[in-house]
């Protein structure tokens, strides 16, 4: 009832307000045709009036001349009605009397009757009767002419009368017209008012009851809302953000937004506000919030939007959420997938080493001919050498020569079983029915007993053992296969050695691997074989003339690549050839115990 009384008070007054405006308006105009007829009344009536009294003081002025020459009259009489008369005239030839008379075409006669009038001299005391017929004489064309001025006068104001009603009468129809006029557009005015009230009453409630529904919804959202105007003063904060700032509304709603949490004048809140002031929609993912500097952060999604009317941009609207949650699971996932990624990078290395192994055993058997010709040739020479001396020696052999050289075959014969017991686990691995048989060997103790046989076998070239100070000749590995390994590459380099050069063997390490480093001076590798050099049965441009099978560094590569290690031809200079044979070191592998 309140805000129907409201709008009726609104409706109300500009109805009072046209009404009085209509009643002043009419009232106006009716004052103002009665003054102008009145002026106008007032000025004929005067006209007539002049005229009137011009006549009667022209016949006075004659009755006393006539009775002057019946000896009644008094010369002071007719001077003072010949004053009069004068005066008549003076009063016509001035102002709108000499306008008007020049109008109805007097003004002539007028003239001569002045000028009649102005030859007339003084009267002398001695006034005769025979004066005063001639005086009455001359004045006898004046009453005449008054009288047909006064009638010229009085048709002329009559016509002038009637043209004017005339035009009164047109000009009330107008104005009779206009008043309906701007009666009619009052009506349209009161109705378009109503109208405009009424469906501005509607707007208003429909604008009360979604401004009341969105209070409820900002009131009960979960999500903490808050808006400012155009210069930054905040205007709404939700219960949800004064629990989420421990800021209540109280203390936040009129003020700077920076003045009110530190949070909101941070570089990209900040700066996001006055892109949604100017018109942009920002989204922020994540942003961390202390609410208390003891208290671990909160993660926020903060969307920031500006709020229009039409094309203007009234202020903002922010809208922060809590995703603490979300972060901390996010965080979780993170972590296990680092964990995973690290699991994986670790079962990926192990199956790289298991492949590696199985593609070395693979090419190892697929050319297990070639490796029987090759690597059972040298410990069989070594058996075949020193029973060949015993043979030759016969009944000359003492027993001390004798054992020497039975120890010697049987070295080689026992590195021959080794070397087959080994290539028979190879195949079980290869096959699945065996795990991986590495464990800690003492590499210098391998590299000297292969040196020792090859020594024997070539007696005239000299084979050298060098190691680093403090080296640790400690090495995860397969002794069969690294001693397979270091059988091929020294034979190898005893092979391609100039004749009388030294072979030397280099052992040091680092954090991870153990290196043997076997160097010759001999022909040296072009760069166009070293890419085939580890390939089966290939053999490079500097093998002319030497006996081989092609075999030996692709099965040395084989092998050690099967117990984690490799092979690799280190860069060489102009006289020397270096292959490096390298082995973890129990301080950087992971294998299963």
């Amino acid at each position: 009832m309140k805000r129907l009384s409201g709008s009726g008070l609104r409706l109300i007054l500009p109805l009072i307000a046209i009404l009085v405006f209509a009643v002043l308006l009419g009232f106006a105009l009716l004052r103002m045709v009665k003054v102008e007829t009145d002026i106008r009344m007032n000025a004929e009536q005067n006209m007539l009036w002049v005229m009137h009294q011009s006549e009667s003081a022209a016949r006075r002025l004659i009755e006393t001349t006539m009775r002057a020459e019946l000896g009644e009259g008094d010369t002071e009489e007719i001077a003072l009605r010949l004053d009069l008369l004068r005066s008549r005239f003076a009063l016509l030839q001035s102002g709108p009397q000499q306008r008007f008379m020049s109008e109805i075409g007097l003004s002539d006669q007028l003239s001569e009757l002045h000028t009649i009038l102005e030859t007339i001299q003084p009267l002398p005391e001695d006034f005769t009767i025979a004066d005063a017929k001639a005086f009455r004489q001359k004045l006898a064309p004046f009453p005449t002419f008054f009288s047909r001025a006064a009638n010229t006068t009085m048709i002329r104001e009559w016509d002038d009368l009637g043209g004017r009603l005339e035009t009164s009468r047109k000009q009330l129809r107008q104005i009779i017209i206009s008043l309906i006029g701007i009666t009619a557009t009052g009506a349209v005015l009161v109705v378009s008012l109503f109208l405009a009230l009424r469906l501005s009453h509607q707007r208003n409630s429909m604008l009360r009851r979604a401004r009341d529904f969105s209070e409820i919804l900002i009131s009960s959202s979960g999500e903490g809302i808050l808006a400012v105007d155009d210069t930054g003063v905040c205007t709404i904060w939700n219960p949800a953000m004064a629990a989420m700032t421990n800021r209540p509304a109280e203390h936040a709603v009129g003020r700077k937004l920076s003045d009110i949490v530190e949070f909101f004048n941070i570089a990209p809140v900040r700066q996001a506000i006055l892109a949604s002031l100017k018109g942009k929609t920002t989204t922020l993912a994540l942003q961390p919030y202390f609410p208390d500097v003891h208290a671990p952060p909160l993660h926020v999604d903060l969307k920031i939007s500006p709020m229009r009317d039409g094309k203007d941009v009234l202020g903002a609207i922010v809208f922060m959420h809590d995703a603490s949650d979300r972060h901390a699971a996010q965080q979780k996932d993170a972590e296990t997938r680092e964990r995973l990624e690290h699991l994986v990078a670790e079962r990926t290395r192990e199956l790289d080493n298991a492949l590696t192994r199985e593609r070395s055993a693979a090419d190892l058997y697929r050319n297990f001919a070639g490796m029987i010709s090759h690597q059972f040739r040298t410990p069989l020479a070594v058996a075949d050498s020193a029973l060949q001396r015993l043979i030759r020696r016969g009944k000359r052999a003492n027993a001390e020569e004798v054992s020497e050289r039975a120890a010697r075959a049987r070295d080689a014969i026992a590195g021959l079983t080794r070397l087959v017991e080994s290539t028979l686990d190879t195949a079980r691995l290869q096959a699945e029915q065996v795990g991986a048989q590495r464990v800690l060997s003492n590499l210098s103790e391998v590299v000297e007993m292969v040196r020792a046989r090859q020594q024997a076998t070539v007696p005239n070239t000299p084979i050298a053992v060098q190691q680093e100070p403090n080296f640790d000749p400690v090495a995860l590995c397969d002794p069969a296969h690294a001693e397979q390994v270091l059988e091929n590459l020294l034979s190898n380099a005893v092979k391609y050695s100039a004749k009388g050069a030294t072979v030397t063997i280099f052992l040091h390490h680092d954090a991870t691997q153990v290196y043997c480093d076997i160097s010759n001076f001999g022909p040296v590798i072009e760069p166009e074989d070293r890419a085939h050099l580890f390939h089966a049965n290939f053999r490079g441009s500097n093998s002319i003339g030497t006996s081989g099978t092609g075999l030996g560094l692709f099965i040395a590569r084989s092998l050690a690549r099967m117990q984690g290690g490799e092979v690799n031809l280190l860069q060489e200079d102009e006289t020397k050839v270096t292959f490096r044979f390298s082995l973890p070191r129990i301080q950087g592998e992971h294998h299963d115990d």
